[in-house]
């Protein structure tokens, strides 16, 4: 159970206004600056450089809010663990982003429930913004991600490096010779939503390249990728992902992929979850079965 006073220190935190916060937590503006005084004092150092339109966190300020925020994810997560450990049970309950929860975990899952089938599994699958919010709101125990994270927040350990490349329709012209990513730029470009860890790593190797998402003739945003592959084997657009999440439809030749001279990338997939969590080795029981049960 996190202090109410660093509770009532988050929550400015968020509003930056003392009289919102007072509405929001159903107390006085007074009582709100007798907990930042009390946290000062306490802490020894000033955390709030002003108020109203002024209103800015100090460095030291910046860091109780880190701490705050993982102590107030971790503090959620203990009664859940006290009543596992008192009913002896290994619940699964985690989150991954939409390649790896649909592409590899599938046959892991599988294993897991063909081994233990009274296990309790719960597995989210969101982008990885939504999941790294999920972590610190103590929702889920850890993540499966592809991309990019903030790791001020978060301990993770390597599952594998993942190739990342361009895919296409077979009757795309493009597929059948090696092409400069500018080349490509006439080309519809499918995709998914701001958030994603695929779409990331994609703006990611334009940006190294001077180029955007909008620099391609068009762009059509779909959040499932069965849709996204359906529309490139239509010939309607080009996307990038994942080969572990096409290397089916490459086999069949139902999509091909597209020859690029300057896309090299190859990019991680992690098990990422909370710093000083109160469950450490649970979690990363998980970890090693998980990785266990990919590679055998």
């Amino acid at each position: 159970m996190l202090d109410h006073r660093l509770q009532t220190f988050l929550t400015l935190c968020e509003t930056c206004n003392y009289t919102a916060t007072a509405e929001k937590l159903n107390m006085t503006q007074p009582a709100v600056s007798q907990h930042i005084q009390f946290l000062e004092n306490y802490y020894q150092v000033t955390l709030i450089s002003g108020k109203g339109k002024n209103f800015a966190l100090t460095e030291e300020g910046k860091a109780l809010q880190k701490y705050a925020k993982t102590l107030t994810a971790n503090s959620e997560r203990i009664l859940p663990l006290l009543q596992r450990i008192k009913n002896r049970v290994k619940p699964l309950n985690f989150g991954a982003t939409l390649t790896i929860g649909e592409y590899m975990l599938p046959p892991i899952l599988y294993q897991i429930f063909k081994e233990d089938p009274e296990i309790n599994i719960s597995m989210y699958v969101e982008n990885t913004h939504i999941l790294q919010k999920m972590l610190l709101d103590g929702k889920i125990d850890f993540a499966l991600l592809e991309g990019h994270f903030d790791r001020k927040y978060f301990e993770f350990k390597l599952i594998s490096n993942e190739k990342y490349l361009g895919v296409c329709s077979p009757d795309n012209e493009i597929a059948s010779k090696t092409n400069d990513l500018q080349e490509l730029l006439d080309q519809n470009l499918i995709l998914r939503e701001p958030g994603s860890g695929t779409r990331h790593i994609l703006e990611q190797a334009l940006y190294n390249q001077n180029l955007s998402v909008k620099d391609f003739k068009r762009t059509i945003e779909i959040g499932n990728m069965k849709a996204i592959k359906e529309f490139c084997h239509q010939n309607i657009g080009i996307t990038f992902m994942y080969r572990e999440a096409v290397k089916k439809e490459i086999s069949q030749g139902y999509l091909k992929e597209i020859p690029i001279r300057d896309l090299n990338i190859s990019h991680p997939f992690s098990f990422v979850y909370l710093k000083n969590s109160p469950d450490k080795s649970q979690i990363e029981y998980w970890f090693e079965r998980i990785v266990s049960l990919r590679n055998s």
